[in-house]
């Protein structure tokens, strides 16, 4: 296969539609800096499949189009055709001497693939050029940039040359295709399995539901036979019971009119007993009325007795206050004697303290005025030094007026040494520019590696944060499953209790039936307003308590007018439908609460009234409040026993617990089965499951949210981490060139160095030369420093002297400083004297004021002792006389008497009473006894009826043809037993679908054929995987043949390209374990260097290994052919030479396209093209010879 041409139109620079033919061998283009040379390399990349703008140097692919210049528009489209000789049939799916393949791309962003000028996909052309080993990917392209890829690049990125190289791109093709089909299957069949657990889900209950249907058919059987014998034998049973409960009634008729009798005879003697009681009623209000005057009176007197001696217990309370005055004021005279001593005491001590203050104040005036004195001594003595440092000063100028004629002889010694030395500091300045670069390279190369090391930290980090979004957003989905499975269940029961309303389970077959019957037809629909468990509704706590007040009324239905009730009768016995009531709302009579059920409302354990419980249309008034209007609803048994007992045949009361007391007295209550009484829970059954279907499918949605949220932050972790392996790439290949750097810089501060030591050598002579005269100077510097001594003698003499003056005016501060201190301290004992002084004085007044006040309480306590005896005088003449007291005790005795008498009287009416109460009882217990007979024998009648309508109801029989079920071995107890045993199985059973075999049947089919279908599924997966696992295999013995191979090549050529050294090709498996995914380490030892990784080495080096390792590359597996752009732009002139002897070597396999500057490569060259822009922005080929080339570019470029 022969690469014949390429042609491009309004491709980047070439503007115009421009044709090269390329020939066998080596073809160069050559042409200066800018012209748009790399442009054809890019044309051919791109014709490849390239989809990286970034890649096509441009921003967005659209830039490949030519954007215009100055002088021309832009075009709206640009065209790449690549033409290939397929005589040899390398395409061997295309039966075409030539092939063109062409890729064609608009602003609009359209793009159109094209082979033969035939439409085709991207990718039917990229499989064909990596089926004869040519792709974006690999070596088919190198330029110089590629070459830099190749030697930083991550190991695992450099992986991909050596997979096109060794001819896996194909299998890694197929090898995606298969785990994409893999990772489809996988997801399908967890779809797949998803559904299946949704219908197992089902299945499940359904076979238990279909189960059950059957067991309740069974039981219904033995339940209609049980209960029909049970009716025939109530039914046979029932006259005898009836007289039986006539003849009991008789008795306790007679006995209740018995009691009667003798409560009448109670009622006399109590009307006596009441009367006799009145009588001394009387006689003791006579008794009483002058008991209360003589009291009255002697208790009066006993007020002014009781005033008088208040009055003394007042002054004796004064008398003990004002001994306790004279106590306190005795107490507090001692004391402040005590006080008048301290404080004068006090006052002495610091009259002591201000004279021993003075006397030490007038020693420190002596002291200060002595310092004084000496001040003015040592001010004298400093004028004196003064003078004479002037007279040394005046000496020293006269010497240094010698020394600066001595320092003009040295001037121009000091110029030479001036000029040199600022030629050495200048290149000093060099060499530290060239230290601190150097630093600053070494700091930016740790700087980078540092940043390597954050890094990977960072990446390891982010790859961690992947996996843990991945785990985040698997527990997103599997919560999702079950919640899904979760609406799924809820929905199977809210479709059951609607189902459950629908089919008006739990109904007599006769209301079933026509409700049924009403929904196929408008007529009956609409003169049906509802059953009254539809039309009401309340709390869930009053559920049981209304139901039981409605009792068998729940199936009621409900019409507007009696007209449409007598329809439906006529209907149902038309249809022969059983019987049901009928509550015409227009003809119902309300039956509204009284008065006493207001009232009862307040007692304990009172709930509220029925009525008032339960929520309904107001156009249903009539018929509510005639069958719960007068009905109490209390919390318990206990407390609505009470409340009928305080209000006895008031109105109807049923308890939470479903406990009823009706007006008539009777008590029907007990345990209730569980599960009855649905008819209101059911409604609120279903509102609660779609309350919950909702908010299970709104957790749903939150879920889905949160999975989709997780893989949005997986996509941006992926980006992110792909960005992250791009930059350490980046700072890889920048501490390369760093390293580089810094060995440049080495060398050229070695050859400063050995300049600024030339420097200091001429330096050293120009010193030596200054010698002389620094011997004279020296001479003139011993005078001056002569002198200089003589000047600080003199000074230090002045310093001691300062000094000695400065410690005088210290001591002088100091004492100025106490003697100030000791006029405070005498102000201070002055002040506190003087307030001691005044304690006294106040002590001394106080002490005269509590003897004046001792005195006058001692004359109180005399005149208070006199009031007292007066006092007790007047209270012995205030008290009643013999004569009185004897009086009022002999009326006190009489009614004593009295009273024995009335209360002997209220004990017989006490006995009375409780006879009569007794009888009351009595009567009332017989009464209550017959009321439950009547009550018994009403109850055999309606059970009789409810029996009858029952079997009618439930089985469609009457007593007559009830008869052929009849068991002549029939036990009525057994037969109840039997009954309840049945009964409770059935409503164990719970809710029958009675569809639920047919469904299972139908469902369980489904399941089976999905079961079947799923293992066909496995099987393509397992079939899958076994495949990939052998495409696996043969691409990594292909890729390790191939490796092994290449590496040995790679090894030869080093040597031959480098004149020695060593080097190899290694797997990397740090950052992955699998051999497929494995990266490639290059690992390289130029002549006199240690074994090194390829990023250590030099530019050149790094070039000149890359190169070995295409030329590698081609030994193994010649391609037909390879551009080459700039990839010897590195090397120096004697490898570049090597390099292109390699390139013509192996031209005899392969067609290179070389984009070159450099000499020795053109010289190798079968054809040459050169790319001008005599028109500034737009690219033309022209075809030059060798000569032509050199003119062109200039000798320095060339070489």
């Amino acid at each position: 296969m022969n690469f014949k041409k390429v042609e491009l139109n309004g491709f980047k620079s070439f503007a115009d539609k421009t044709e090269i033919k390329f020939d066998n061998g080596v073809t160069c283009i050559v042409g200066p800096n800018g012209c748009g040379k790399s442009n054809v390399a890019d044309s051919i990349r791109w014709v490849f499949g390239e989809q990286s703008a970034k890649t096509m140097r441009g921003s967005n692919m659209q830039d490949v189009i030519f954007g215009g210049t100055q002088q021309r528009k832009s075009q709206s489209f640009c065209e790449v055709t690549l033409t290939f000789d397929n005589s040899t049939h390398m395409f061997a799916d295309l039966e075409y001497e030539e092939v063109a393949f062409t890729r064609r791309l608009f602003r609009s962003g359209e793009s159109e693939y094209l082979i033969n000028k035939q439409p085709c996909r991207m990718k039917d052309i990229v499989d064909r050029l990596h089926a004869v080993g040519l792709g974006k990917e690999g070596y088919s392209i190198i330029g110089q940039g590629k070459i830099e890829q190749i030697m930083n690049a991550k190991p695992e990125d450099r992986r991909a040359i050596f997979e096109e190289a060794t001819g896996i791109i194909v299998f890694k093709s197929r090898k995606q295709d298969i785990e994409r089909r893999l990772a489809n299957s996988y997801t399908n069949l967890n779809i797949f399995l998803q559904r299946m657990g949704e219908v197992e889900h089902m299945l499940t209950p359904l076979a238990r539901q279909a189960e059950k249907t059957k067991k309740y058919k069974e039981l219904y059987e033995q339940l209609k036979r049980s209960e029909i014998n049970l009716y025939i034998y109530k039914h046979d049973n029932a006259e005898s019971a009836r007289a039986s409960i006539g003849s009991v009634l008789s008795r306790i008729q007679e006995e209740i009119d018995s009691c009667r009798r003798d409560a009448e005879h109670m009622d006399e003697k109590y009307a006596d007993d009441r009367r006799r009681i009145a009588e001394s009623d009387e006689l003791l209000r006579d008794l009483n009325e002058k008991i209360l005057q003589y009291t009255v009176e002697m208790q009066k007197k006993e007020g002014d007795v009781n005033v008088i001696r208040a009055r003394i217990a007042f002054f004796r309370e004064q008398e003990n206050g004002e001994k306790k005055a004279v106590e306190d004021g005795n107490a507090r005279l001692s004391a402040i004697g005590d006080e008048l001593a301290a404080a004068q005491n006090s006052a002495n001590e610091y009259d002591k303290k201000i004279e021993g203050a003075q006397k030490e104040s007038e020693t420190l005036s002596g002291e200060i005025r002595e310092l004084n004195e000496k001040l003015s001594e040592y001010e004298a003595l400093s004028d004196e030094s003064q003078k004479s440092i002037v007279d040394t000063i005046e000496n020293l100028s006269e010497i240094r007026q010698n020394i600066g004629t001595l320092s003009a002889k040295k001037e121009a010694v000091e110029e030479r040494i001036a000029e040199i030395a600022a030629a050495a500091e200048t290149l000093k300045g060099e060499i530290e520019a060239d230290k601190k670069a150097l630093s600053e390279c070494v700091d930016w190369h740790d700087e980078v590696a540092e940043y390597l090391s954050r890094e990977k930290e960072i990446k390891a980090a982010k790859e961690q944060e992947i996996l843990d979004l991945n785990a985040e957003a698997d527990a997103a989905s599997e919560a999702l499953f079950n919640c899904n499975a979760r609406i799924s269940a809820l929905r199977d029961r809210e479709r059951f209790y609607r189902n459950v309303k629908d089919d008006f389970e739990g109904y007599k077959f006769s209301v079933k039936k026509l409700m049924s019957d009403a929904k196929r037809s408008a007529e009956l629909s609409g003169r049906i307003k509802g059953v009254i468990a539809d039309i009401v509704k309340c709390d869930r706590e009053y559920e049981i308590a209304i139901e039981t007040a409605f009792g068998g009324a729940m199936q009621n239905i409900v019409t507007a007018t009696s007209d449409d009730a007598r329809y439906l009768i006529e209907y149902l016995k038309r249809t022969k439908g059983g019987q049901v009531t009928f509550l015409p709302v227009k003809s119902l009579k309300p039956h509204y609460e009284t008065e006493y059920t207001r009232r009862a409302l307040k007692e304990k354990g009172a709930v509220g009234l029925a009525n008032e419980l339960v929520r309904y249309d107001k156009y249903y008034d009539n018929v509510i409040y005639n069958l719960i209007g007068n009905t109490l609803v209390a919390d318990n048994i206990a407390n609505a026993t009470e409340i009928s007992k305080k209000y006895p045949h008031a109105f109807r009361i049923v308890t939470l617990d479903g406990d009823v007391i009706s007006t008539s007295g009777s008590m029907t209550g007990g345990s209730r089965r569980e599960g009855g009484s649905n008819f209101l829970a059911n409604e609120r059954r279903i509102e609660q499951a779609q309350a919950d279907i909702a908010a299970a499918e709104k957790e749903a949605k939150g879920l889905n949210e949160k999975r989709a949220a997780c893989e949005g932050k997986k996509q941006k972790a992926a980006a992110e981490l792909e960005q992250l392996r791009e930059s350490f790439q980046e700072a890889r290949a920048k501490i390369a060139a760093l390293a580089e750097k810094k060995t440049t810089l080495e060398e050229k501060l070695s050859e400063g160095e050995k300049d600024l030591k030339t420097q200091e050598d001429t330096l050293a002579v120009l010193y030596e030369r200054m010698k002389g005269i620094d011997s004279d100077y020296s001479a003139s510097s011993e005078g001056e420093q002569k002198i200089n001594r003589m000047k600080s003698d003199a000074q230090g003499e002045s310093s001691r002297r300062k000094e000695e003056y400065d410690k005088v005016k210290s001591d002088l501060g100091e004492r100025n400083l106490r003697m100030n201190v000791l006029q405070v301290y005498i102000a201070q004992y002055r002040a506190a004297a003087e307030a001691d002084r005044a304690n006294v004085s106040r002590l001394e007044r106080e002490r005269e004021e509590l003897k004046t006040r001792i005195s006058d309480a001692e004359k109180n306590m005399q005149n208070i002792a006199a009031t007292i005896a007066d006092l007790e005088d007047m209270a012995e003449k205030a008290a009643l006389t013999p004569e009185q007291l004897q009086e009022l005790n002999a009326l006190r005795e009489r009614k004593d008497e009295e009273t024995r008498i009335k209360d002997k009287l209220n004990a017989e009416l006490e006995n009375v009473m409780a006879q009569t109460r007794s009888l009351n009882e009595r009567i009332e217990n017989l009464s209550e006894r017959r009321h439950a007979q009547e009550i018994e024998l009403t109850k055999i009648d309606s059970e009789l009826e409810n029996l009858q309508a029952r079997i009618d109801e439930e089985y469609q029989e009457t007593y007559e043809s009830c008869q052929q079920y009849k068991d002549e071995t029939f036990d009525p107890k057994e037969g109840q037993t039997a009954v309840n045993r049945l009964k409770r199985e059935i409503n164990a059973l719970g809710a029958i679908n009675h569809n639920a075999l047919e469904e299972y049947e139908t469902l369980n089919a489904q399941y089976q054929e999905m079961t079947a279908q799923r293992d066909d599924v496995q099987k393509g997966i397992d079939d899958t995987q076994a495949a990939l696992e052998e495409l696996k295999g043969e691409m990594q013995k292909q890729f390790d043949e191939g490796f092994n191979q290449i590496n040995e090549n790679f090894k030869k050529l080093f040597k031959e390209l480098f004149g020695g050294g060593r080097a190899e090709l290694q797997m990397d498996y740090s950052e992955c374990d699998d051999p497929l995914s494995a990266g490639v380490e290059i690992v390289a030892c130029p002549p006199g260097k240690k074994l090194t990784k390829i990023s250590l080495l030099s530019g050149g080096e790094r070039a000149l290994t890359a190169i070995a390792i295409l030329f590698a590359i081609l030994m193994l597996r010649p391609m037909p052919f390879c551009v080459l752009d700039e990839i010897e732009a590195a090397l120096d002139e004697a490898n570049v030479d090597k390099f292109a002897q390699f390139l013509k070597k192996f031209a005899k396999e392969t067609q290179f396209i070389v984009i070159t500057h450099r000499k020795p490569t053109m010289e190798k060259a079968d054809s040459l093209f050169g790319v001008t822009m005599e028109e500034k922005g737009v690219s033309k080929i022209v075809s030059v010879k060798l000569s032509e080339v050199e003119s062109r570019l200039g000798g320095d470029t060339v070489a």
